[in-house]
């Protein structure tokens, strides 16, 4: 008997193998730091997610076989959205209506949803979550957080870089926006490989979620990755002893070993975290 997670994989087209993923970089092992969600997904809401979602046909597929709801915002603008399933989408609204006691609230469940499948790595489900989250409510950020999280995981470098800047002008909460910008300093860091001057935008988006939050840990500690990345050794030796300072178990073995191999840490700051 299938549980609820295996009816939604049902429901998703379950003969199709789900993508699940590695971290591309070690700057986020062993993965992507959740958005810092308030949300606890109870089995009351994950039924709703259930019965709302059973029967909906957004899963169809586009032109040579590849599934339209693996495409943020089901491919649209450039991928036309056929009458059938504009259908399907209205069905699927209409009955979360019956379901939520708004479409924002109904969006956030969905999102938070989308999250679970992101944390175990399965980015199908993930981005097919995150586009119904859009449906529900286009001037949600989230759904375009969770977009562009899954592209830079699939190495669309530009268009992951395309949804963060729009999730970070549309996001009106502050704390989910310190670990926004934190994973836009990230994105901008695997950018500043290719293209050295998105470094710069990694140190700026790092420094404002660090302003906005001292004790958010996670951005002192991808800031240290940056700077180790971008050559500044000593600017990451001051980034690793912040982060120490709130968890001293903050980094690798292994990440302070090919720091000290560049530069020893510098004894001014190893007094101050003694």
């Amino acid at each position: 008997m299938l549980g609820m997670h295996g009816l939604l994989h049902e429901l998703d087209g379950g003969t199709m193998s789900p993508t699940f993923y590695q971290p591309m970089f070690s700057m986020v092992a062993p993965s992507w730091n959740m958005p810092r969600m308030a949300w606890l997904m109870c089995a009351s809401i994950q039924a709703a997610i259930y019965l709302a979602t059973l029967g909906f046909t957004a899963g169809c597929t586009a032109a040579g076989g590849t599934r339209i709801d693996n495409f943020p915002m089901y491919g649209q603008p450039e991928i036309e959205r056929p009458a059938h399933l504009k259908q399907a989408d209205e069905a699927f609204l209409l009955r979360v209506d019956g379901l939520f006691d708004s479409r924002e609230k109904a969006s956030q469940a969905w999102f938070a949803e989308g999250e679970r499948f992101m944390s175990q790595g399965n980015l199908d489900y993930a981005m097919r979550r995150y586009n119904q989250s859009w449906l529900l409510d286009p001037d949600n950020y989230q759904p375009y957080w969770g977009f562009a999280r899954v592209l830079l995981e699939q190495g669309k470098l530009d268009d992951a870089i395309r949804f963060f800047e729009k999730a970070e002008a549309m996001v009106y909460d502050p704390y989910q926006k310190v670990a926004l910008l934190s994973d836009m300093g990230s994105a901008y860091t695997y950018k500043g490989k290719q293209v050295r001057r998105y470094f710069s935008k990694a140190n700026e988006k790092f420094s404002e979620s660090t302003e906005l939050d001292p004790d958010y840990e996670n951005a002192w500690h991808r800031w240290a990755l940056s700077l180790y990345e971008q050559g500044d050794y000593l600017g990451a030796w001051e980034k690793v002893s912040r982060a120490e300072k709130i968890d001293a178990d903050s980094f690798s073995d292994a990440f302070i070993k090919d720091l000290e191999r560049e530069m020893p840490r510098p004894r001014l700051l190893e007094d101050k975290n003694n």
